[in-house]
């Protein structure tokens, strides 16, 4: 005998032992009550398949409570209880192009599909409890909108038309390795909590991705042949561009990741991926005009190359590197090395101010003592010679402008050991100067 009027809470189905014969059940989700047929043998699920829309015109959903193994149809308000699972391998085998469709589904355990071609693939305002696995299918075309994954969704070594995926989110990790995207990949307002990972892909088509990333952002070794543009309405994680190819242009967000000073390209443990996120970004903005963002990227490329060789081999340190790195930033930024260059123009400015004996200007030394000393002494007695001050200090600042520019006049000429010093000074003079007509010609010229 046919047994109804069983009410049940939504939360409450997985322990609920439901009576043999129950034809009808009410399922109590935010104080909202909605019927639901009991489908409990995979004979009234192929029954269902075949003419779903009469479930959909009498405003009843199903709940099933067995296994779904190779049936195809259009899903709509519907709750699996246990796995789902399509088998292309299994016999019979399925030969024909299927389509797969959920709409307003519920799934309690995981969702496979293993192998065959697939006209289209949709789910739409789903929740999937735990995982879902995509192995070895050809697909023509894949949409999901609106599904929340609490598991992970793994698809590998598969092909797909065209992928569309919008206003998801993903609790658990997305996987996607060795999949082939033949046509446009649109990932669009798209929340991660934990990894998307994308391994070994390639994107043949136009690419735009729009992401909110709290875990890691991970495209290892992938592709992209046309045109792509990644932009993150939010930024809390990491990402990793390991050995990914660009090969038409792409846009990348950089106010975010500027703004967060590219912390999220860095990761302190891997050397070797930070380099090559920053080799990867400097390039993109290279190419897409962000003289600015491509000079800084650029210069955490060379930064972490240097510290990447320096972990390997710790005896072997380049000290001539590092004080390029800090003086010049790899030659990428004018305004600090115009600033080393000032400082180093200081430097020796006081030298010649402590040693002006060694210094001689119209056949006489410029001073016997040290000006600072000379200064000291008119403090003490209260007379100060402005003119003599202006007078000295003035020919020491002189000499080190004109030694530093390589200019020398010839008209102060250094004695003894202060030869060593004023040629250190014009060695350096020329190599900054050079460095700084480079740094300059980078960012306005490049």
């Amino acid at each position: 005998m046919s047994k109804e009027g069983l009410v049940i809470e939504f939360n409450k189905l997985q322990s609920c032992q439901i009576a043999k014969g129950t034809e009808f059940v009410s399922i109590v989700k935010e104080d909202k009550s909605e019927k639901y047929r009991v489908v409990d043998t995979e004979e009234k699920l192929l029954e269902y398949s075949l003419n779903p829309m009469a479930y959909v015109e009498k405003q009843i959903g199903i709940l099933v409570t067995c296994e779904c193994n190779n049936i195809f149809a259009i899903f709509r308000d519907a709750i699996f209880l246990e796995k789902f699972k399509i088998d292309s391998y299994c016999e019979p085998k399925i030969e024909e192009s299927v389509y797969l469709s959920f709409n307003n589904c519920h799934f309690f355990e995981d969702i496979e599909l293993l192998g065959g071609d697939y006209k289209r693939l949709k789910i739409n305002d789903s929740v999937i409890r735990k995982s879902f696995f995509i192995r070895f299918i050809n697909c023509e075309k894949a949409r999901i909108d609106n599904v929340i994954f609490e598991g992970n969704l793994i698809v590998e070594n598969s092909d797909i038309g065209k992928l569309n995926v919008n206003t998801s989110k993903f609790d658990g990790d997305l996987l996607f390795q060795e999949v082939n995207i033949l046509n446009d990949f649109i990932l669009d307002k798209i929340k991660g909590n934990q990894n998307l990972i994308f391994i070994d892909c390639r994107f043949e088509g136009l690419s735009k991705l729009e992401l909110e990333v709290n875990g890691e952002l991970d495209f290892s070794q992938c592709s992209f042949y046309k045109n792509s543009e990644i932009n993150f309405d939010e930024i809390n994680g990491r990402i990793s561009l390991y050995k990914t190819n660009f090969s038409d242009k792409c846009y990348l967000e950089y106010e975010l990741l500027e703004n967060k000073g590219y912390e999220p390209l860095i990761f302190e443990d891997d050397l070797k991926k930070t380099k090559w996120n920053f080799l990867i970004v400097s390039s993109i903005y290279k190419s897409s005009g962000r003289t600015e963002q491509y000079l800084e990227t650029f210069y955490y490329f060379k930064k972490y190359e240097r510290l990447e060789r320096k972990s390997k081999n710790k005896d072997n340190y380049n000290f001539l590197e590092y004080l390029i790195e800090i003086s010049t930033k790899y030659y990428t930024s004018w305004e600090r090395t115009l600033l080393s260059m000032a400082l180093i123009i200081v430097a020796f400015f006081i030298i010649y101010c402590i040693f002006p004996n060694l210094l001689i200007y119209k056949d006489t030394v410029i001073s016997q003592q040290s000006l600072f000393k000379t200064i000291f002494e008119m403090c003490e007695t209260s007379t100060f010679e402005i003119n003599f001050l202006i007078s000295k200090f003035g020919n020491a600042l002189y000499f080190t402008i004109i030694t530093f520019t390589t200019v020398g006049y010839g008209d102060i000429m250094p004695l003894n050991w202060m030869k060593l010093v004023v040629s250190l000074e014009s060695f350096l003079g020329v190599f900054f100067t050079a460095s700084f007509v480079v740094t300059l010609s980078r960012r306005f010229l490049s």
